[in-house]
């Protein structure tokens, strides 16, 4: 039997980003990764044609960028090679008939383009950035700290002090409003009220679900600051770069190695039982990355698990499937629009009852006549994705559709199960995208598409392919994700913390809950905990 003093279950990067702050602490860690390399949501790979390097599922890495953990370790990770690409065009709406609305780093060129679109949608933009800057000092605390905490009266603290350049009135209801909603209080034409909404539709918010509005504020507008940034040469170099400052402190990094259960006695979690029957001890504890359904269903099936941990897990809700496309192109999308062809995202799926029509398609188990498509131009922000010049690959995300078929909502394509209809999919999906971009499909050298189904099967937390690892929806977010009794990074079973999406923030590439996971791993242990530099913001997923 192998001895460490923490194991933690899952090489995706909150298992790395913790796994780090533990050896920098001192404390001996084993990461151990079912999959053959390390990443979990965060991987990349030819899988259309040799040298196209597909980002096959996160892709924008803002939050990563702004983190404290890249605060403290971006000097190393860079002198080890990794790189960002930056886009200044973060993203844009295309519509029908050629229109678009583009947004820019340039802030000038942005309100110049919201002007020529609309003088009533350039004052509502105005006047909606003026409740970001409100909010967005006193949300990153809360974003990055445990929940429940002192943060949270903080917070409500410091946006009760922004009352005079905002009223407390229109903060609560930013907060509490969804996307539709949000829409109509600042906006006037469907096209702006589409832009915000769009945001929404990567979680789990469709048009008219509370709390939604949050995350398309902050997305909105974070990204217009920051631009949007990918890992050069393809994002299964970011995780590599972790495991590189893990094993540089003497941690060990394990993949293909799939963990068979979590061991505990009456002291509490002890270690784990890999699959090939080997056992790894750990004397201060275990911490899990994988979501608390699969944890307590799975992993702990034969411990004794407290009755609040089990109705957790068993709370436990997936928000609707998600569909990936990967495009590898002789040349740049041809959209109708040109402008579009420099946006590192576009999102194309018309208008906002458009999209509540297939959040509600989803959610009845149909598959959506006209989704959202997240449009990922990839290779126009990283260029060495690509073996040659002036070829192109593109990323889509397919947001939203059933985990499981009952049917088809636009009435052609036959079967209910996804390994019968990947295919006819992918094909509505490129004749969807044809309609902005004609002339697409003459372009495509070859495709990969992959459905719910795949990406449960390549990675347990995507259930039913919800790409984000569970609803965000109020509910299961903040002081409740996983469970208000859950909330905090420990269990009831002594010595097994929780990390990953499934805990608070929640999705994206934000390199939060590992470190925090840790913090309090190190808390009990009566270690300190590595020192912290500066707090930034560059995103929200």
């Amino acid at each position: 039997m192998e001895e460490f003093d923490v194991v933690i279950v899952g090489g995706g990067h909150q298992g790395l980003v913790a796994a780090t702050d533990l050896a920098e602490a001192g404390i001996s860690t084993a990461v151990v990764e079912a999959a053959p390399e390390v990443g979990g949501a965060v991987r990349s790979a030819e899988v259309t044609e040799p040298g196209f390097v597909h980002d096959l599922y996160a892709t924008n890495m803002n939050l990563f960028l702004g983190s404290p953990f890249f605060g403290r370790y971006g000097d190393e990770l860079a002198s080890g090679g990794l790189r960002f690409a930056r886009s200044e065009a973060p993203y844009a709406s295309a519509f029908h008939g050629g229109s678009s609305l583009r947004i820019a780093s340039d802030e000038a060129a942005t309100l110049a383009m919201w002007k020529e679109h609309s003088a009533a949608d350039a004052d509502g933009w105005m006047q909606l950035r003026r409740v970001f800057d409100g909010l967005v000092a006193s949300y990153l605390p809360l974003y990055t700290s445990p929940q429940p905490s002192w943060t949270t009266l903080t917070f409500l603290r410091a946006v009760r002090r922004n009352r005079r350049s905002v009223p407390l009135g229109e903060f609560a209801a930013t907060l509490l409003s969804s996307t539709r909603a949000l829409g109509d209080r600042y906006f006037s034409t469907p096209e702006a009220k589409s832009l915000a909404a769009a945001w929404g539709m990567h979680l789990d918010f469709g048009p008219d679900i509370a709390g939604g509005a949050v995350f398309s504020l902050l997305e909105m507008y974070a990204d217009m600051l920051n631009g949007m940034s990918v890992v050069e040469g393809g994002a299964g170099r970011l995780p590599e770069a972790l495991a590189g400052l893990v094993r540089r402190r003497g941690g060990t990094v394990l993949t293909g190695v799939p963990v068979a259960r979590v061991d505990t006695d009456s002291t509490g979690a002890t270690g784990v039982t890999l699959a090939d029957g080997r056992r790894l001890r750990a004397r201060r504890g275990v911490v899990s990355t994988v979501v608390l359904p699969r944890l307590v269903g799975d992993l702990l099936a034969d411990a004794a698990v407290p009755a609040d941990m089990r109705a957790a897990a068993d709370g436990y809700r997936f928000g609707p499937g998600t569909f990936m496309l990967h495009l590898a192109l002789d040349g740049p999308v041809p959209w109708q629009d040109e402008r579009l062809a420099s946006c590192a995202y576009v999102h194309a799926g018309s208008y906002v009852d458009d999209m509540a029509r297939t959040y509600q398609q989803s959610l009845a188990r149909l598959l959506p006549d006209e989704p959202l498509l997240v449009v990922g131009q990839t290779s126009v922000v990283d260029p060495t994705r690509v073996p040659v010049q002036g070829r192109h690959l593109v990323w889509v995300q397919v947001r939203t559709v059933p985990g499981s078929i009952k049917g088809d909502a636009g009435g052609r394509i036959a079967g209910t199960s996804w390994s019968d209809v990947r295919e006819p999919y992918a094909d509505r999906v490129l004749d969807v995208l044809e309609g902005y971009a004609p002339g697409l499909k003459a372009v495509v050298r070859a495709r990969a598409a992959f459905s719910p189904d795949d990406l449960q099967q390549q990675n347990c937390n995507l259930a039913g392919g919800d790409s984000v690892a569970g609803s965000h929806h109020l509910d299961q977010l903040l002081m409740l994700r996983p469970s208000l009794a859950l909330s905090r990074y420990r269990t009831p079973i002594p010595r097994l913390y929780l990390a990953g999406a499934g805990t608070w923030p929640g999705a994206g590439v934000n390199a939060v809950s590992g470190v925090l996971a840790a913090e309090t791993l190190l808390r009990d242990a009566g270690r300190r905990r590595p020192p912290g530099r500066g707090r930034r913001l560059r995103g929200t997923r």
